[in-house]
């Protein structure tokens, strides 16, 4: 008795029977006894053995593109589009229409498209790298994104990448998955031909000067006879024209002709013997003390017109940082990186780097090197191999460093490559450092936890701001509340949405009062820097703070001279010094207030044992902004708070040029006054 296509009875007892596809039609089908007599279960296995037999069948009868075919794939693309690509740049600089303009959208379009490598083909492109832009071109780079975006998901494009791929791979039944291989290849493709022709001059310069020099040696002569001239010299007869001479062909530069004596920075040696913590430390140590260009003092014989820029990595860093603006610990972390890279690779000049260095350092930080090395003085005076040889033992935890470690450090070596070019060193190749990324396993919201509504009553209802036994046993129960530093500065963030530092560091001129709202003004002083321009804003107090009596806080630093509003933010042993130079110049330090965490870390464990790891005082700022993203009007889907409304109380920075250039500096504290009130109480 046949039941379905593929099950059949016999003698009380199923049969599963099917004949393989694409065989021979005398082979006998497939017969497996279901061991069951009930149809209801035989029906059942029926269905999950056809579902599992056709999927083994089509891995069977359907050979999918292998890494190798992907790669000449892409290979192919990349000759093609690059011969493309290098033409129509090499058009634009002769025929004139090369603009500022347009070579700056030509470096932004190879921006662009290392973006898609690196994060995807994304909806739209993602902010941090808008962010990093210079001001004026993330609009630019947006319009080239969401245009390439179109182009790469555009039907008639992948069914040319795939004409392309079968004619190269030969006729092959291309599953969905070897389609976005194949698209995939194509978009890498074009980001590394984008990137090579923005790496690699297109001109001749440097090896026709050479040609020029050589050329003109050959008609002077090499060595030109001693001549003496006497009193009275003879009449000169015209000379006789000499065959000018065949100039050799000026070769096609493969990349940046190598300087025959590369120069060192003054001052600064290269190591001869063991790489070792103290020997690189000595090496950068020097780098560190190579002089300052000196200033002109006027003169038309004064001028430097030349200066030494030596190809050791040291140098070639320090000189970046001096030329750069950013912070004070952003300069010595890419000092540490540069440490770091000479000791696993042995590589000291910039001009030396190859991309297999850059995948050996990736590979060694990620999968050998300690989470912790250089701690003791025995490691100092390591090689790495010994270090290596001392760490055998770790457990696996132990070593390797993370993903976001591990991006900050070959982007570091990737801006100091670019870097060096500048200065005339540049690299023989585009470096590519997407694929030394491990895949990131997090969401965005994984990364970095926020506070659920819940979460915060619990943490706010501890002793501290409820009522505590004294000022030295905050987390016992009782009923004195003790409104210090420690009460105000984590109250005044879960009601403002400010970084920790930004709260910590407030003065007492910093209160104010406009139209009969009470605010609070975040903006740099002595104690501390802004994390951006767009952190300086105001700031509406919430009603909850007022009515808990920070104003009177505020009247009562005044009344007794206290400039700082919570001295006991600054570490003890600087505390002195720091709130006697009021003329500091102001630096952004993530971590001022630090002095101020234990407590916060105690009422934390205390209030929420099983909190979710990650959990900090700066998941109060993450927790303001989410809750005035899903505060949501009766129809359950309008916004109370209007995004800009809630961009202009968190610091952030504008989405268009429109928010950004056509608005006042000082944002009306009406809107914002009201989102803050929003906020839930949280005790």
């Amino acid at each position: 008795m046949r039941v379905t296509p593929y099950l059949c009875q016999r003698r009380g007892r199923f049969y599963f029977r099917r004949r393989v596809p694409g065989f021979s039609p005398k082979m006998r089908p497939v017969m497996v006894s279901l061991g069951t007599t009930d149809a209801r279960t035989a029906f059942k296995l029926c269905v999950q053995l056809t579902a599992h037999m056709d999927l083994m069948l089509t891995d069977t009868l359907h050979s999918p593109l292998s890494d190798a075919d992907i790669t000449a794939f892409f290979h192919a693309e990349l000759l093609s589009y690059l011969g493309s690509l290098r033409e129509q740049r090499l058009h634009e600089r002769i025929d004139g229409s090369l603009t500022s303009e347009k070579a700056r959208k030509n470096r932004l379009e190879a921006l662009v498209l290392r973006g898609m490598v690196e994060d995807g083909l994304r909806e739209e492109m993602p902010t941090e790298r808008s962010n990093a832009l210079e001001a004026g071109e993330s609009e630019t780079a947006r319009s080239l994104y969401d245009a390439h975006l179109q182009h790469f998901l555009r039907p008639a494009f992948n069914d040319d990448i795939q004409r392309r791929a079968i004619a190269l791979l030969g006729n092959r039944d291309l599953t969905a998955f070897d389609k976005l291989q194949l698209r995939w290849a194509a978009v890498e493709a074009r980001a590394a031909a984008h990137e090579a022709v923005e790496a690699v001059p297109l001109h001749r310069a440097e090896t026709a000067r050479g040609a020029a020099i050589a050329l003109l040696h050959d008609m002077l002569g090499a060595a030109l006879p001693t001549v003496t001239i006497p009193d009275h010299p003879p009449q000169m007869t015209p000379p006789v024209a000499a065959a000018p001479p065949v100039a050799a062909p000026i070769p096609v530069p493969s990349g940046p002709a190598p300087d025959p004596v590369a120069p060192l920075t003054p001052g600064v040696e290269l190591i001869t013997g063991r790489f070792t913590a103290t020997t690189l430390k000595a090496q950068r140590e020097q780098a560190e003390n190579q002089p300052e260009i000196g200033q002109f003092d006027g003169h038309a014989s004064a001028p430097q017109n030349e200066a030494i820029f030596g190809t050791d990595l040291f140098g070639t860093t320090v000189r970046m940082n001096r030329r750069s603006r950013a912070k004070d610990e952003s300069c010595t972390q890419k000092l540490k990186t540069v440490t770091l890279f000479i000791y696993l690779t042995g590589v000291q000049r910039v001009t030396e780097i190859r991309q297999h260095h850059l995948d050996l350092f990736g590979r060694e930080i990620e999968h050998n090197l300690p989470k912790y090395y250089w701690k003791s003085p025995s490691q100092q005076d390591l090689t790495y191999r010994e270090l290596l040889d001392t760490c055998r033992n770790l457990p696996r935890d132990a070593i390797g460093v993370s993903r976001g470690t591990i991006k900050r450090h070959v982007t570091v070596m990737k801006e100091i490559i670019g870097y060096a070019a500048q200065e005339g060193h540049g690299a023989a190749f585009a470096p590519a450092t997407a694929h030394l990324l491990p895949p990131e396993e997090r969401t965005e919201a994984e990364k970095r936890p926020v506070f659920t509504a819940e979460q915060v009553r619990k943490v706010f209802s501890h002793p501290l701001w409820t009522g505590c036994k004294s000022e030295y046993r905050r987390h016992t129960p009782g009923k004195k509340v003790v409104k210090d530093h420690h009460f105000w500065v984590n109250l005044l963030l879960v009601y403002t949405g400010a970084r920790r530092s930004e709260i910590a560091g407030l003065q007492a001129t910093d209160l104010s009062e406009e139209n009969g709202i009470p605010f609070i003004s975040v903006r740099p002083n002595h104690l501390r820097g802004l994390k951006n321009r767009h952190s300086k804003r105001r700031i509406p107090l919430h009603p909850h703070l007022i009515e808990e009596g920070f104003l009177e806080f505020v009247e009562k630093a005044r009344n007794r001279g206290a400039p700082i509003l919570f001295p006991e933010a600054i570490p003890a042993n600087k505390r002195a010094a720091v709130l006697r130079d009021t003329d500091a110049r102001p630096s952004y330090d993530p971590k001022f207030g630090d002095a101020l965490d234990h407590v916060w870390r105690e009422c934390l464990e205390r209030s929420l044992p099983d909190a979710p790891k990650g959990l900090c005082l700066h998941s109060l700022r993450g927790y303001v902004n989410d809750t005035l993203i899903n505060l949501r009007e009766a129809d359950g889907r309008t916004q109370m708070v209007p995004d800009i409304d809630r961009r202009d109380l968190m610091g952030h920075v504008a989405t268009d040029t429109n928010e950004a250039n056509y608005r006042r500096d000082e944002k009306p504290l009406g809107r914002l006054y009201e989102a803050v009130k929003l906020l839930p109480r949280v005790f």
